[in-house]
């Protein structure tokens, strides 16, 4: 029956962190999200940290508290606090962007994680009084507790197509009281009552559950996003409605209809006609996807007045036109004015894919661009690359994205046909941050290709907020058709092959053009081959991006923080709209809140005979951060495999987790020399995934949807296998007493969360096969604490 507790509080407890991840990203923003993994694994250490601190005062506290009434009310209480902590951060006034003009911000923000880790605390006291109660069957304890967890894992997938997000949260906070129903052994009256106690307890809670889920069609738990997101702006007019909501794994789709809706970017003044009729899709919110309501030739003609039409001044009429279509959605209607034969769209939501095959008379493939051109041998007149980015900028900093690295580049260029043209188009950033690296990863590009002069490869217009990039699969020999396109429309040049000033900043004037001389610049280091030297004295990080280290919308400097911070105008704010900031704070924090969780127990501890041993602590701290460290490494390198971060978190964490409690099962018999055979081998496993891992994920795009989910799942194994083993045997064979076990439970928790914050700045910069090198020195570090003398 324990181990039946154990599974159940895993499975809810690793739902609950899913759905949370789902809820921030909704309701919050996306780099707010990772403070969920930190949120669960501190309520976890902490958990430890308590039950060590515990033994000092009651000896024998593990038999009491593993047994099935103790049980019982943990269980009980769980499953109202997870419910209670929903609540709570659904209604709170949590805004994060008036954290630097209104302190009270840091308050709540200090209240929801306060009692969001309380559920998970409870959660790590049900697993930590287990391994304690029952050290000799480590095995099966962490067993019970990976398989609940890998069960969690999954069980959003299928039910978020039929139920809301805060729906599934109290569904999945009800789970644990199916242990209430278990048979009762008690025979005294008193401990009769306390079960029906517990019983009636259980299914007040259940009741309240229903209500909350079925009442007004499930508002009271309706996830609120952010007041600053698309949607919620776009909702605040008039005759405005939601008509269509669809929640999957891919995220949160919302249609919605307004006479308000107008989306040109780039759209000359030029333009007098009226925009065709549109609608929204929304995507968690925000990142809106227009659809224009095309029935004439008449309603096509704005597209010819806007910036990104330019390339198709440069390539007219081509007989194919291949859309990448991010967040905007003008990109089709750009398509279908140029008179293009035949235009293929890339959209790699499938519920969204359907709404645009439904909508435009266009071929519509459902799939991601690097899958796509893996199984293609097809070029392309024009490749039309479209993506506006989040609301506001500074939001996406730690978004992990593909479209537009340098081997992305590659890609496209290898699939243009002779004077074929690449047209990318987004938003206008200034300081000049995204032209720049965009212009530099095209370069390094079409070096890559053999092209022996890529800066007459490429040309760039804008207007005040929208850039237009062309890429040209041959030098621009005539660059007529755009000046003529620019002066006509009044846009601006921002490069050309053979630069013109007349043309420059002539229309949309800022003080000094900033976007030209900083182009120039770059385009005269590369010519000199001082391009690194420039990349290093600039103010923010445009160096060109690659597959390892792809987040195109992060552009801070640590070492120039201070001058970007005064460029602002020295506002905290707009600093702020960083998530890497955000990260380091929360880092710091982390870092503090270890130490005290780590401490506290070593110096309660009064007798020196019975504190924790430190060889004990670099072990279980190496196991924490080498497990966390990995699993980290496959979501970075499955989301480049299969384009969603959430695909690849409940692959990857289902995975792990189900083969690393077979491992831990199969460890009940293994001794101390399987213990430091495992830790080498994963050590020795995972420097050979530095190596060659890359390769293995390219040869993987070209596979067919179901057989490359095979088979990333069944990678999975070997490593869910082996990290499995050393925590089983450690918790075994390492430790004699309720004390240690509790403690090293505590140490394992912190550890995960300080590496789970860490591998976030770790990618970002140093790049994502980084992350894996460190879980191989983490496991060589847990060897070395096998190895220590017992201190």
């Amino acid at each position: 029956m324990t181990y039946f507790a154990v599974f159940l509080i895993s499975l809810s407890a690793l739902a609950f962190q899913v759905l949370l991840t789902r809820v921030f990203s909704i309701g919050q923003w996306n780099h707010l999200s990772f403070m969920v993994i930190s949120i669960a694994l501190f309520g976890f250490a902490a958990s430890g940290t308590f039950l060590s601190i515990l033994d000092t005062r009651r000896q024998g506290w593990e038999i009491r508290l593993s047994g099935t009434q103790a049980l019982r009310f943990l269980l009980l209480v769980y499953s109202l606090t997870v419910i209670s902590a929903y609540m709570i951060l659904n209604n709170i006034p949590l805004d994060y962007f008036r954290l630097p003009v209104e302190s009270v911000q840091a308050i709540y923000l200090l209240c929801a994680y306060l009692v969001l880790a309380l559920p998970f605390f409870l959660a790590g006291m049900v697993i930590s009084i287990t391994f304690a109660a029952y050290s000799k069957n480590a095995g099966l304890v962490y067993f019970s507790t990976m398989s609940g967890s890998a069960c969690g894992a999954i069980l959003p997938l299928p039910l978020l197509p039929f139920l809301e997000e805060g729906s599934l949260v109290v569904i999945c906070a009800l789970i644990p009281l199916l242990f209430l129903l278990m048979p009762s052994k008690e025979k005294s009256e008193s401990r009769k009552t306390k079960h029906y106690l517990l019983w009636s307890s259980g299914a007040a809670i259940v009741v309240i559950g229903i209500f909350l889920v079925g009442a007004k069609d499930g508002q009271y738990v309706q996830v609120k996003p952010s007041p600053y997101k698309a949607l919620s702006r776009i909702l605040k007019f008039p005759d405005t409605h939601i008509v269509r909501t669809v929640s999957g794994i891919r995220g949160r789709i919302e249609a919605v209809e307004s006479p308000y809706i107008r989306f040109a970017p780039g759209l000359s003044l030029k333009f007098h006609e009226s925009l065709p009729k549109q609608s929204a899709i929304f995507q968690d919110a925000d990142s809106p996807y227009t659809l224009y309501e095309i029935a004439t030739v008449e309603d096509m003609v704005f597209a010819r007045y806007s910036l990104s039409y330019a390339g198709y001044a440069l390539s007219p009429r081509p007989s194919h036109v291949l859309v990448i279509q991010g967040v905007g959605g003008s990109g089709i209607p750009y398509a279908m004015a140029s008179e293009a034969g035949k235009i293929t769209v890339l959209e790699q939501n499938p519920e969204l894919a359907k709404i645009v095959s439904g909508h435009y008379p266009v071929n519509v493939i459902n799939t991601t661009p690097r899958a796509f051109f893996s199984r293609s041998r097809e070029k392309y007149p024009v490749i039309h690359i479209e993506n506006h980015g989040p609301s506001i900028p500074g939001t996406a900093a730690l978004n992990q994205e593909h479209l537009v690295t340098v081997d992305a580049f590659v890609t496209y260029l290898n699939h243009l046909e002779e004077n074929g043209a690449i047209i990318l188009s987004g938003k206008l950033l200034l300081p000049p941050s995204n032209t720049v690296r965009l212009w530099a990863s095209a370069y390094e590009a079409l070096q890559q290709i053999g092209k022996k002069q890529p800066e007459l490869h490429m040309a760039m217009l804008r207007n005040w907020d929208t850039f237009t990039f062309v890429i040209s699969a041959d030098p621009i020999k005539d660059s007529e058709p755009l000046t003529h396109f620019a002066q006509q429309m009044n846009f601006d040049m921002v490069y050309l092959p053979k630069p013109d000033m007349s043309l420059v900043n002539r229309y949309n004037v800022f003080d000094n053009p900033y976007y030209f001389d900083e182009l120039e610049k770059l385009k005269n280091a590369y010519l000199t081959e001082t391009e690194s030297r420039y990349f290093a004295e600039s103010l923010l990080d445009i160096a060109p991006q690659w597959d390892n280290r792809p987040f195109p919308n992060r552009f801070l400097k640590w070492p120039r923080l201070m001058d970007l911070y005064e460029s602002t105008g020295s506002r905290l704010y707009g600093v702020l709209l960083s998530g890497e900031i955000v990260v380091m704070v929360v880092f710091i924090e982390a870092v503090l809140v270890a130490f005290f969780l780590l401490a506290i127990p070593i110096i309660i501890v009064s007798k020196k005979g019975s504190r924790p041993k430190f060889s004990h602590l670099v072990f279980f701290l190496g196991i924490g951060a080498g497990f966390m460290f990995a699993e980290l490494y496959f979501i970075k390198q499955y989301t480049f495999l299969f384009e969603n971060p959430t695909i690849a978190f409940t692959l990857v964490l289902s995975g792990i987790l189900l083969f690393s409690g077979a491992g831990g099962y199969l460890s009940q018999k293994m001794n101390q020399f399987h213990l430091h055979l495992s830790l080498i081998c994963l050590a020795c496993f995972f420097i050979g995934l530095y190596i060659g891992f890359e390769h293995l994920i390219e040869k993987l795009l070209g596979l067919p949807d179901v057989i490359r989910y095979v088979m990333a799942f069944l990678i999975l194994v070997p490593v869910g296998l082996l990290m499995g083993i050393p925590f089983s045997i450690g918790i075994r064979l390492l430790l004699n007493t309720p004390l240690d076990r509790a403690y090293a439970w505590a140490a394992n928790g912190c550890a995960s969360v300080l590496t789970s914050i860490a591998a976030a700045q770790v990618a970002v910069s140093q790049g994502i096969s980084t992350i894996i090198i460190l879980a191989a020195g983490a496991y060589f570090l847990s060897l070395l604490g096998c190895k220590m003398k017992k201190s």
